[in-house]
């Protein structure tokens, strides 16, 4: 048996050549490599001993690294000093803070993981620390990270022409796919199932399987909508390998005299978002009972409570205003007076939450800002809603007038004034929430003491006379326009004077405005419905 000790001794050191007859199998071998060693070995076989010396060349760092990741961007300490991996795979040492060169003193094998290192601190035991280093994934093959069973993504550019959607790509398992989107946004494959809205330029894909694996159960894909498809095998898919071809429309702009307003802030394709973080929504439900006829003295309970309206809808498909009551917390209605109805008649119910928005996603998911308060059918609908703040009936202008010309609505007097007068500090003019409108009435006497009511926008809707109170009917909620007390009317009234009087009703105006752009006529009819909606001293 032969005994090598390698111990660091003084002197240069000097490689020497051992013969093959003075070592034996099972040689011992100590070494300590923190300066230039000797080696001291004496063997069984012969007499003496001899002495050999040597000097380790390279030092080898190397990371773990597998499933066909590389190693980048290392750097390290030794000896106190600074050890960089540069891009081109070298290592260099005491880089300059001013040019980040410094001398290099060994290589890097990126796919190994390995540090070479030709030179370093001698003197001290080549401890490394403050590693680190970068493991990149691979990006294609089996060990790619970068795979998925679901993708959503959006095109730059909507809305897209219907058909004209479609993506290939690779599946993980090395299948490739080029599938195509049909008229109505929907991807049926064997490899691949999914959806495109073409309106928003959404696409939403999920790898599949035609057979899972051992064990494997299938995931519900009802939520992409497509008729026929409930569930299925999911697989991964490659998302580096995704690309996607479309068709987008482009819009020119519009003429400001043809559209009616300036679309200089309207988006490209006029289309205006109406959901928003912040904004406020009315999540809504409505349903309607079986004709019955109505019976004085019966009830109806519609079977849901907390209601927001309630509407009777007789066999005409007519609205009835009257002739019931309603208790809309116990979602029950009681018959009072059924005489002219068109039976049978249905009642229309309807639940409603108004919630703040606090994230609105462009595949048109939302999320609010407190919980719903019921619970909501499929058939649901989320309405934008149009904040106005308080509102309330008031007056604003009253004055009299000589003459008039029978056209003209003024807010302030033209020509002189009537010797007649109106006393509307003391006796002043009743409006309500429920019955005034916006609007600029006059009432033009006709006599010393008779005068017709004409509406700016409603027209003529009667008469009145100043020796009794005066309160036209507004038809539609069946409350008076307004109410002029008779104690506030004065004398001295000619045929030709007039009253001039302006009433803001608690509703606020809103512009209506349908734009159609220009091609065949080939969409369907379409509808919206508006509901004016009020709260008072309602803590729901």
């Amino acid at each position: 048996m032969a005994l090598i000790d390698i111990r660091p001794t003084a002197g240069a050191a000097t490689a020497r050549q051992l013969p093959s007859a003075m070592v034996a199998l099972g040689s011992v071998l100590r070494a300590s490599f923190g300066a230039t060693a000797k080696a001291r070995y004496a063997t069984t076989s012969a007499a003496g001993s001899d002495i050999l010396s040597a000097d380790m060349t390279a030092l080898h760092l190397r990371t773990n690294v597998a499933n066909a990741f590389s190693l980048s961007g290392a750097r390290f300490r030794q000896g106190g000093r600074d050890y960089v991996v540069k891009a081109d795979g070298s290592v260099q040492v005491a880089p300059s803070p001013a040019t980040g060169i410094g001398t290099t003193v060994g290589t890097m094998t990126p796919a190994q993981g390995e540090v070479v290192l030709n030179s370093w601190q001698r003197g001290t035991a080549p401890q490394v620390t403050d590693w680190r280093g970068v493991a990149g994934a691979p990006v294609n093959g089996s060990d790619s990270p970068f795979s998925t069973y679901a993708v959503t993504f959006r095109v730059p550019t909507a809305p897209l022409r219907p058909g004209s959607m479609s993506v290939l790509g690779t599946m993980m398992d090395g299948t490739t796919f080029n599938v195509t989107a049909d008229a109505n946004g929907y991807i049926n494959s064997s490899r691949i199932k999914g959806r495109v809205n073409y309106n928003t330029g959404v696409a939403v894909l999920v790898g599949v399987s035609p057979t899972g694996a051992a064990g494997q159960g299938q995931a519900d894909l009802s939520f992409l909508g497509i008729p026929g498809v409930a569930e299925a095998f999911i697989d991964l898919i490659q998302q580096e390998t995704l690309r996607y071809n479309a068709v987008a429309y482009a819009y020119l702009p519009i003429d400001p005299s043809i559209l009616g307003m300036d679309p200089v802030r309207l988006p490209t394709d006029g289309r205006v978002p109406i959901f928003r973080a912040g904004g406020v929504v009315v999540v809504g439900h409505a349903a309607t009972t079986a004709p019955a006829n109505a019976v004085n003295g019966g009830t109806v309970d519609v079977g849901r409570t907390r209601l927001s309206r309630v509407r009777v809808i007789g066999n005409d498909g007519q609205t009835i205003n009257s002739g019931y009551s309603v208790d809309l917390d116990a979602g029950v209605l009681t018959w009072t007076d059924v005489s002219g109805y068109s039976q049978p008649v249905r009642i229309e119910h309807r639940i409603e939450d108004m919630l703040q928005v606090r994230d609105a996603q462009i595949d048109g998911t939302l999320t609010f800002t407190q919980p719903l308060t019921h619970v909501y059918p499929l058939g649901a609908y989320v309405s934008s809603a149009l904040l106005f703040g308080d509102m309330r009936a008031r007056v604003s202008v009253v004055f009299d007038q000589a003459n008039w010309d029978g056209v003209t609505f003024s807010d302030v007097i033209v020509g002189n004034p009537a010797t007649g007068t109106y006393n509307h500090a003391e006796h002043p003019i009743v409006v309500t929430n429920a019955g005034a409108v916006t609007e600029r009435w006059v009432l033009l006497f006709t006599s010393n003491t008779s005068f017709r009511i004409i509406g700016e926008h409603v027209g003529e809707v009667g008469t009145g006379n100043i020796n009794s109170t005066t309160a036209p009917m507004n038809p539609s909620t069946g409350q008076p326009y307004f109410t002029i007390p008779e104690a506030g009317w004065g004398g001295g009234w000619v045929p030709g004077n007039i009253v001039r009087e302006n009433t803001v009703g608690a509703m606020a105006p809103i512009w209506l405005a349908r734009t159609i752009k220009q091609g065949p006529a080939v969409g369907e009819d379409y509808a919206f419905e508006l509901l004016v909606r009020g709260g008072i001293d309602n803590p729901l």
